[in-house]
C-alpha cells in the first residue's frame, strides 16, 4: 500500500491561517517559505564546510576579503556587509587569524581602522572549502538553473522592496 506524500507544510499552514480569519496568509506562508528553504540551504552548506572546520560566517569572510582588489577589508566593512555584529567580526577573525588564513594589518591611512587581509593559506583553504560547498550545490543541489535565476531574481525585488536595496530609479 503506497503512502499519500506528506503535505508542504507551509501550504497546510497558510490554508488553517485563512481558515481563521487571520490576516496577510500569502505574506505569512512567503515569510515561512523563505524561512524553511534558509534552514535547509544552510545546514546542507554548514555540512560541507565543516569538513574545512569552517562555519558559514568564516567561509564568508574569506570569499569577501578573496574577493576584493587587495585582498583586505576594514572589519566594520566585513560586520556591515555579511550582516553580523561587530563582536561576531572580532571573533571570527580571531579564529581565522590563530589558523594563519587572515592577519590583521592597520590601514594605510585611517590609523583608527584595522584591516582583515587574506594570507595565501586562507586562499588555498578558499578554494578546496568552495569546491567541498560547489559539489554540495551550496546547499541547493537537485535546483536546477532556470529555478536558481528565478530565485534570485525574485529575491532581489523581495530585497528591494523590504529596503535591502536602493530603488532601481534611486
Amino acid at each position: 500500500m503506497s503512502r499519500d506524500p506528506e503535505p508542504d507544510p507551509v501550504e497546510w499552514v497558510r490554508i488553517r491561517w485563512d481558515a481563521q480569519g487571520l490576516p496577510e496568509s500569502k505574506r505569512f506562508a512567503a515569510v515561512a517559505s523563505v524561512m524553511r528553504t534558509h534552514q535547509v540551504v544552510t545546514a546542507a552548506l554548514d555540512a560541507a564546510l565543516r569538513q574545512f572546520e569552517l562555519s558559514r560566517t568564516m567561509y564568508l569572510v574569506l570569499v569577501t576579503l578573496a574577493l576584493s582588489t587587495r585582498g583586505a577589508r576594514p572589519l566594520s566593512y566585513l560586520s556591515r556587509y555579511l550582516m553580523v555584529h561587530p563582536t561576531t567580526v572580532t571573533q571570527l577573525v580571531d579564529e581565522l587569524e590563530k589558523r594563519e588564513l587572515v592577519r590583521r594589518m592597520p590601514h594605510p591611512t585611517d590609523r583608527r581602522t584595522t584591516l582583515a587581509e587574506i594570507l595565501p593559506a586562507g586562499r588555498r583553504l578558499l578554494k578546496e572549502a568552495t569546491a567541498g560547498a560547489a559539489a554540495a550545490g551550496f546547499g541547493m543541489a537537485g535546483v536546477d538553473e532556470e529555478t536558481l535565476g528565478t530565485v534570485t531574481s525574485s529575491l532581489r525585488r523581495v530585497r528591494r522592496a523590504v529596503g535591502d536595496l536602493p530603488d532601481e530609479a534611486g
